[in-house]
């Protein structure tokens, strides 16, 4: 004879003085066993329970879905990631901004009023990998005979001559921008400058 295939419901009653009562047998979370064969004390024994609100701190209390989209909602579409450099939030322009830390913001400025010559330039050591810098707002007074330069450096290498981003994909780098004004016409004067951000 053969085991029947699948499987049956079926109610166990018995006889007692009060007429038939249901049985139920007991068991313990640890006796109890799951397809993969982890017991009901393994896979829930951790929970005490499911929970929508907001002001529980229990770690042994579960979200329930409601809450879950809530929260999700509240986000904004805003995700979150965490690599070796540090943990990053990206929202939607869909660039990486690290958390944790305040930009650099500042401004360079360079020229003159007549005569000569007027550099503007700063150094920033130790940027760590993934740090950004942004450039924006740059005006340079361009003439046929000036001789203007501007870049931003990282470790002796230009990355930007004009407004943008760069993002520092090294260690322990060091970042420069420079920018150098010469007017060729005597006695008359202008200025180059720029708005610059670091995110580190």
């Amino acid at each position: 004879m053969s085991i029947a295939s699948g499987y049956k419901k079926f109610k166990k009653y018995i006889l007692t003085s009060s007429g038939f009562q249901l049985v139920s047998h007991w068991t313990k979370a640890n006796t109890l066993e799951f397809d993969d064969g982890k017991t009901a004390q393994d896979k829930l024994g951790a929970i005490d329970g499911i929970s929508s609100s907001r002001e529980s701190n229990s770690d042994k209390i579960a979200a329930s879905t409601a809450l879950v989209s809530e929260l999700n909602s509240d986000l904004g579409g805003l995700s979150f990631y965490e690599d070796s450099s540090g943990k990053y939030v990206v929202g939607a322009d869909s660039v990486p901004k690290k958390l944790g830390s305040i930009p650099i913001k500042g401004h360079l400025k360079a020229g003159r009023t007549r005569g000569g010559a007027g550099l503007g330039e700063i150094t920033y050591s130790s940027i760590p990998n993934g740090s950004s810098i942004k450039i924006s707002n740059l005006s340079l007074p361009y003439g046929p005979n000036n001789n203007i330069i501007f870049y931003v450096m990282v470790n002796g290498v230009s990355v930007l001559t004009a407004n943008g981003s760069y993002t520092i994909n090294t260690d322990n780098s060091t970042l420069v921008i420079y920018m150098y004004i010469y007017l060729s016409e005597e006695g008359s004067g202008g200025y180059g400058s720029c708005d610059y951000e670091i995110s580190i």
